[in-house]
């Protein structure tokens, strides 16, 4: 009687390496993601309730997120499951799938201590650049939630009151409705009312590009 072929199809079966990529790009995104929004590993864990070191671990890709821990993420930055795609999957989806119009509806999310109105968070594309209309009438930077910086680059376009950024390090500089602001994040920065009046503005933040070591 022949000897049964103990073998099978998934004995020789391994992960293709574009789930490979895909998994180990999550937790880069997910960084992406908060740090768009200056959040820090603190303040994430307060909204999404995931503990701080398990946020850490998977940023860094030392663990991999369970779908639980992952929809709390959602749920806590106010982001649609699209938000979590690596790059690869944005760039290979059809240009079609990658537009968005605003309709004036707004979706409410963290942008630090304050909450901003995101023009167009269903769209994978926001994570490179994040379009989004806030509202401040702090008169002090402490009021503020302080000075704050992070690896993008920002764009500032003041729409109603006269608005004050501050730089550490540099002098604060006033912008009135139609003027503008364009600098590295990098600097810790933040946004007052020069009056204490309420002040609307546009703010754009774009992932800085990566640096290529030859």
């Amino acid at each position: 009687m022949p000897r049964k072929s103990t073998s099978s199809s998934r004995a020789g079966w391994t992960r293709s390496s574009d789930l490979l990529d895909l998994t180990s790009q999550l937790g880069e995104r997910l960084r992406d993601l908060r740090v768009a929004r200056g959040i820090t590993l603190k303040e994430a864990s307060d909204i999404t309730g995931v503990p701080r070191p398990t946020l850490s671990r998977i940023e860094h890709n030392k663990m991999a997120p369970t779908i639980g821990l992952l929809a709390k993420v959602v749920a806590g930055f106010g982001v649609p499951w699209s938000s979590l795609l690596p790059e690869t999957v944005i760039s290979d989806a059809p240009s079609g799938a990658r537009a968005s119009f605003s309709s004036g509806r707004t979706t409410t999310v963290r942008l630090g201590r304050r909450e901003a109105k995101a023009l167009h968070p269903n769209n994978p594309l926001s994570l490179q650049l994040g379009s989004f209309v806030l509202s401040t009438r702090h008169k002090t930077v402490e009021d503020g939630g302080g000075l704050l910086g992070h690896p993008n680059t920002e764009f500032c376009f003041v729409l109603d009151g006269t608005l004050t950024i501050h730089f550490k390090g540099r002098r604060a500089r006033r912008l009135r409705p139609g003027e503008s602001a364009l600098f590295s994040a990098e600097t810790p920065h933040a946004y007052t009312s020069h009056t204490g009046e309420p002040v609307q503005f546009l703010l754009v933040t774009m992932k800085a590009p990566k640096s290529s070591k030859g």
